[in-house]
């Protein structure tokens, strides 16, 4: 996939550029919808703070945001890089909306691979994910499904978990939890679901 002019359309669609009509036009769809991320922009636009599209400041480390589920990567896959090893699983995440993949490293198909393009396991998404820990972590606990989602979930012996229906019409409504390396990491509330988005300057 050729990902480079569609970098340079959307850092630029982030600038403040295109007046007042448009700048409320997002506005309206981030009340909506919730507020888009983008790994791509937040690598090329380091800033102290993150700013949404629509000009607000977000992703404060004290105060929940309300995320958009982001829709190319959930139709036509994710694109992964790996950035690390830890408690015997192979971390990835995704450069466009930061989603992020555990694999054993026994199991891991993509073991000899660093970058790679990976679809959503829709069956998993529907009927729920059958996890096994990982490690507990911050007081939490740490879950893998073998399609490679992770979880951090308050309980422990977790066997299953299951997507809440008001993260799939509302979005996610992350935290922060703390920063991994140059990502920092943020949990949602109502599923355990866990992003890395670039950490700023």
């Amino acid at each position: 996939m050729n990902y480079s002019n569609r970098i340079t359309d959307e850092i630029l669609h982030w600038s403040g550029e295109g007046g007042t009509v448009r700048k409320w036009r997002r506005r309206l769809s981030c009340a909506l919808f919730g507020r888009k991320v983008s790994n791509h922009v937040f690598d090329t636009v380091r800033l102290s703070e993150k700013h949404c599209n629509c000009g607000m400041a977000y992703l404060r480390p004290h105060e929940e945001t309300r995320v958009s589920h982001t829709v190319s990567c959930f139709v036509f896959g994710h694109r992964y890089a790996r950035i690390a090893e830890r408690s015997g699983h192979n971390e990835y995440v995704c450069l466009q909306c930061g989603h992020p993949l555990l694999f054993k490293r026994k199991n891991d198909p993509y073991a000899r691979t660093q970058e790679f393009t990976k679809k959503v396991r829709y069956l998993c998404n529907l009927l729920g994910h059958r996890v096994h820990a990982v490690a507990p972590r911050n007081g939490m606990h740490e879950y893998a499904c073998d399609c490679g989602h992770s979880f951090l979930m308050p309980e422990a012996g977790r066997l299953e978990v299951k997507h809440p229906v008001i993260c799939l019409f509302a979005g996610h409504f992350l935290a922060f939890t703390e920063k991994r390396g140059n990502y920092d990491e943020y949990v949602c509330r109502n599923c355990g679901h866990t992003f890395y988005f670039t950490a700023a300057m």
